[in-house]
């Protein structure tokens, strides 16, 4: 048993170490800055799935560059039966967390909107159900880090959702481009001065000739 919390203890303390370069706020920044295009141009949709397949592979990129160089690299290996299992578990539950948020939005919007004439009305709630979508990849991070901070990751957008949901604008979908427009810059932003800070804290550790 205590080699398993050790085992976690390690993990959460690297991955950690590996979070403070802000790099992943950075990605996540651009991505939701660019987002209201999929909604202006539905054909263009079919972009958002490139973070999807190959995010692991940008970020690894960019950090064998940047973030590498200068904390160096670690990784517990788990047994292959025990890793299959362990993906197997996490898309089930994130499915099923899917399922109860989008049950959650659209319990509240019959809520607040009453019976819904208008489909376009649906675009109104996007913000909130996203920001409760963020709580997936919050509570992701507070279990590999062991940061209990990653937990604004999931309430700031939520209630800025709620917000931009709340508000009536002009037109429907001006308060769904204006707050992935916002969320995004507040992250960009916040992943530039972890990454500034970062460059600053850590420098490249020097390799020694043999």
């Amino acid at each position: 048993m205590s080699e398993k919390i050790n085992l976690k203890a390690i993990e959460q303390k690297t991955y950690n170490e590996l979070m403070k370069d802000g790099i992943t706020e950075i990605l996540i920044g651009l991505i939701l800055i660019f987002c209201p295009i999929f909604f202006i141009a539905p054909f263009m949709v079919v972009f958002y799935f490139f973070p999807i397949f190959f995010g692991n592979a940008i970020l690894t990129f960019i950090r064998e560059r940047t973030t590498y160089p200068r904390i160096g690299r670690a990784e517990l290996r788990l047994g292959e039966e025990k890793e299959d299992y362990s993906v197997k578990k996490n898309i089930l539950v994130f499915f099923l967390f899917i399922v109860i948020i989008i049950s959650i939005a659209v319990s509240i919007m019959f809520i607040v909107e009453g019976e819904i004439h208008d489909i376009s009305i649906l675009y109104k709630w996007v913000p909130f159900a996203f920001g409760l979508i963020m709580f997936g990849p919050s509570l992701y991070l507070v279990d590999k880090t062991g940061q209990k901070s990653y937990y604004l990751l999931g309430f700031f957008p939520t209630v800025l959702g709620l917000i931009f949901s709340l508000i009536v604008f002009p037109n429907t979908k001006f308060g769904l481009y204006l707050y992935f427009i916002v969320f995004g810059i507040l992250m960009l932003i916040l992943g530039i001065i972890r990454f500034v800070w970062f460059v600053r804290t850590y420098p490249v550790i020097p390799i020694e000739e043999e």
